[in-house]
């Protein structure tokens, strides 16, 4: 896997550990967590999930998402896919899957984490928003993609490289697509939208109902 997937995986990850930690806050029985940054919540046989968090698979069925992603020519002629798609990525369900252009300068990095139903994919928004402002200098802005879409486009926090992040709602799938470039070349923000109304297209016509 390469760097770029396994640290956006990571932070991912994180956001989800965030809000089941949250909901769960109460329960003063709950033993602390010990997971590390970029690393996926640590979990038990016998605890039950809690609200907001992606629903697990039935003992012994892996579900396959993979048919949701856009492809690389959803995106352009000259993407490609950096690798097979991943299964649940850091511990979340769902899929995700890297594309790049050909001189590997522009990454963009799909994520869905599919929810037991369209209200808990809605509720992990405002916790990716909070994300999203620490992670990029620039504010989240509202968008017309799928439901609660949100965008951040501006030079990453913690490294030294252009981002744009959108991050909405398909039924009960919360996706994020992350487009990642060098300083002073952003990806423009129509082709952000683009592509990430096809991923809105393709989830919500290749989602079972």
């Amino acid at each position: 896997m390469s760097m770029v997937r396994t640290s956006f995986f990571g932070s991912f990850a994180i956001v989800m550990l965030a809000v089941v930690t949250g909901c769960g806050s109460d329960d003063n029985s709950a033993a602390p967590s010990t997971a590390s940054p970029g690393s996926a919540a640590p979990t038990t046989a016998a605890a039950s999930p809690s609200p907001g968090s992606p629903p697990a698979s039935p003992p012994g069925v892996e579900p396959e998402y993979s048919s949701l992603l856009i492809k690389a020519s959803d995106i352009g002629p000259d993407a490609w896919a950096d690798g097979p798609p991943i299964a649940n990525p850091a511990g979340v369900v769902g899929v995700g899957q890297t594309f790049k252009n050909p001189d590997g300068k522009r990454t963009i990095v799909v994520t869905l984490a599919v929810f037991a139903d369209p209200s808990e994919a809605a509720h992990m928004v405002p916790a990716m928003r909070e994300t999203l402002s620490k992670k990029v200098a620039g504010e989240p802005q509202p968008v017309d993609v799928g439901s609660d879409g949100l965008m951040v486009a501006g030079v990453a926090s913690e490294k030294s490289m252009e981002v744009s992040e959108v991050v909405f709602t398909a039924g009960k799938v919360l996706v994020d697509l992350e487009f990642d470039s060098s300083l002073g070349n952003p990806t423009p923000p129509d082709v952000v939208l683009d592509v990430a109304r096809k991923q809105d297209a393709a989830v919500r016509n290749g989602l079972p109902s």
